[in-house]
């Protein structure tokens, strides 16, 4: 049924183009609304496409524009078309670019409240509704979600002869399992290896640290916490297993195509959107399960969304929203699933932990949602990426070759990160740990 939003928007624009008939450029002939959704370039392009052509015979009322962008170019395209004042209506959102994007963005609680049955909003997993918030408003809804988990290689276990992992391990049992696997008479350089060693970024030290105890940052993200006990204790683990447990590889020594090569029994940490790559890599028997129990619990991996919101400069923002409605409504959803993303959605996610029929890697799909209440999101600040990346990685980095120990590293980001947040800091948003 057409809103009363949408027909005003059609009795006015065609109002406008009878004013306008004659005088200055041409009018769009078309009166109804025009909704411009900027997307990024990624293997589901076909899927988008098809689609809006579902949301458009559905709502013939509306009209849809797909602005194509790399991927790589996303948030440089956005911020020049915003600085320019030609935002499109709808975009794409990532969960570590949120900080970055709000404010550009409408919130749209108004419009959740309004239709929260007619999307089930109950039938969210509740920590994918807080990803999308901000302060307890909503911006975003998720189509998407990856969370950190334990990924094993079921061949390598059983060609160590050891046990598989359970939603029990702790600490303990994953360095042990990860020194059986180097008895295996092809472990070591160019060969098999217990885990990988993921450089370069925050997705798997950051688990180290929190579920020791430590926090990278406090609740608003004014001051670095890193050199502080717990934080450290998390590091030397990260460390500790190239270095003093042997076995994960130096850094630059690991193989290619890490755990898709099929010479890692474990990664800590893993992205969804490696499912598909694995499960096309003939022999690669492979599985998940929650991530072990640290010192502090099991609570500290990162659950990320892939989310959609409506800028604070759209024309539409009825029609925008009729559009993000169906995008993450349970039928749209449900082709998203066939294509290997994650249900965000109880009723799917138990729909497809039922399905008897499916044969696919991960077995353990359970684990996933073992995991999401452990999870926990990343700060909502524009300062993390450039802190976590430019000015804390590189000691992390410096460490992992052996260059520092975990106490120096610490020490060297946090001094670095204050200096940073005191002189060159903006304004945060959201709990930071």
């Amino acid at each position: 049924m057409m809103g009363s939003g949408i027909r005003r928007l059609i009795q006015w624009g065609a109002l406008s183009a009878l004013l306008l008939t004659g005088c200055g450029p041409k009018p769009d002939a078309d009166p109804r609304p025009l909704v411009t959704w900027m997307v990024p370039v990624k293997w589901d392009r076909p899927h988008i496409e098809a689609m809006v052509r579902r949301f458009e015979a559905a709502h013939p009322e509306i009209r849809v524009k797909l602005m194509w962008v790399p991927a790589t170019q996303y948030q440089t395209k956005f911020k020049t078309l915003a600085a320019a004042g030609q935002a499109p209506d709808l975009v794409e959102c990532g969960d570590v670019w949120i900080a970055y994007m709000l404010p550009f963005m409408q919130d749209v609680s108004a419009f959740v409240a309004a239709d929260a049955e007619e999307i089930q909003l109950d039938d969210f997993y509740p920590e994918v509704l807080k990803a999308c918030q901000h302060e307890g408003r909503y911006y975003f809804l998720a189509s998407g979600m990856n969370v950190s988990l334990l990924y094993y290689n079921r061949t390598l276990f059983d060609r160590a002869g050891v046990a598989y992992p359970t939603d029990t391990w702790t600490w303990d049992d994953y360095l042990a399992a990860g020194q059986a696997i180097m008895q295996l008479p092809d472990a070591g350089k160019g060969g098999v290896w217990g885990a990988d060693l993921m450089t370069g970024w925050w997705g798997e030290w950051l688990i180290f640290v929190r579920q020791a105890g430590g926090r990278l940052f406090n609740d608003d993200l004014t001051e670095c916490l890193l050199d502080r006990p717990e934080a450290v204790a998390g590091l030397r683990m990260y460390m500790d297993r190239v270095f003093k447990y042997r076995f994960a590889p130096e850094s630059g020594f690991g193989p290619n195509n890490e755990f898709a090569s099929g010479k890692l029994a474990m990664w800590y940490g893993g992205h969804i959107e490696r499912w598909k790559t694995y499960n096309a890599i003939p022999g690669l028997d492979w599985d998940i399960q929650v991530l072990p129990i640290g010192p502090a619990g099991r609570t500290g991996g990162e659950i990320a969304v892939r989310a959609y919101g409506i800028t604070r400069t759209s024309k539409h923002p009825e029609a925008a929203w009729e559009l993000m409605k169906f995008m993450v409504s349970p039928e749209n959803l449900r082709e998203q699933i066939k294509l290997g993303q994650l249900p965000i959605r109880k009723s799917l996610a138990e729909a497809l932990l039922t399905d008897s029929s499916r044969t696919a890697c991960p077995k353990n799909l359970a684990a996933v949602y073992q995991q999401i209440p452990y999870a926990l999101p990343l700060p909502r600040s524009t300062d993390y990426i450039e802190l976590s990346l430019s000015i804390i990685q590189p000691e992390i980095d410096r460490m992992i070759a052996g260059d520092l120990t975990p106490e120096e590293a610490a020490r060297n980001a946090t001094v670095a990160a204050n200096r940073f947040l005191k002189v060159l800091g903006s304004k945060r948003g959201g709990a930071a740990r």
